[in-house]
């Protein structure tokens, strides 16, 4: 049986500032300074710390200007369902004096399979998607039950949910009689709620 070789990335989450020395905190617009220093393809991680500063929920994205996808998520549009749900939960935790922060991902050059991955190389999204998904499986694999949550897991399985609870509904509008589009139509307008008890 042949050897696996051990690849050892070294990365450290750095914060975003909004000034010189001074961390950004959502909901905070985006700053002169920020423009300058972070218009550009990163990997990025929200964090939700509680008053005590105990690490209550994490979120790990990527993009290709990680100032525009700060604009997005403090005014998503219509469709950025997940933009709009963490803008949602960051509403909440800023309301319960708890404090909402970014890092950028910094990483020392590495190659796999003589592919190098680097910061001059997060132009490329492919490679981008990698490092976010490498990023979670250790994120996953370091999870113990409790605090912090991992926000992608939480939307990956509400979304999924969605999806299901969409397919039931159409299969029965489609047992009604209606056609493709007029299923669509009202799965599209339909909206739920959650009401407390």
């Amino acid at each position: 049986m042949a050897q696996m070789s051990i690849l050892e990335i070294k990365y450290r989450w750095v914060d975003v500032q909004s000034s010189q020395g001074a961390s950004y905190r959502f909901p905070n617009a985006a700053t002169e300074y920020m423009r300058l220093k972070y218009a550009g393809p990163a990997l990025y991680r929200w964090t939700v710390r509680t008053s005590t500063m105990n690490l209550r929920a994490l979120y790990i994205g990527e993009t290709d200007d990680l100032v525009r996808r700060i604009r997005q998520y403090l005014a998503p549009g219509k469709t950025q369902f997940t933009n709009q749900r963490l803008k949602a939960y960051f509403n909440e935790a800023v309301g319960r004096d708890e404090r909402v922060e970014l890092q950028r991902l910094e990483f020392d050059a590495f190659h796999i399979n003589k592919v190098e991955f680097s910061t001059e190389k997060l132009g490329n999204t492919h490679l981008r998607r990698m490092l976010e998904n490498l990023m979670l499986v250790w994120l996953h694999a370091d999870a113990a039950p409790g605090p912090p949550v991992i926000l992608n897991q939480v939307f990956r399985q509400n979304l999924e949910r969605r999806k299901k609870r969409e397919g039931t509904a159409a299969a029965a509008l489609k047992e009604l009689g209606l056609n493709e589009a007029a299923i669509q139509q009202v799965i599209s307008k339909s909206v739920v709620r959650k009401t407390s008890a």
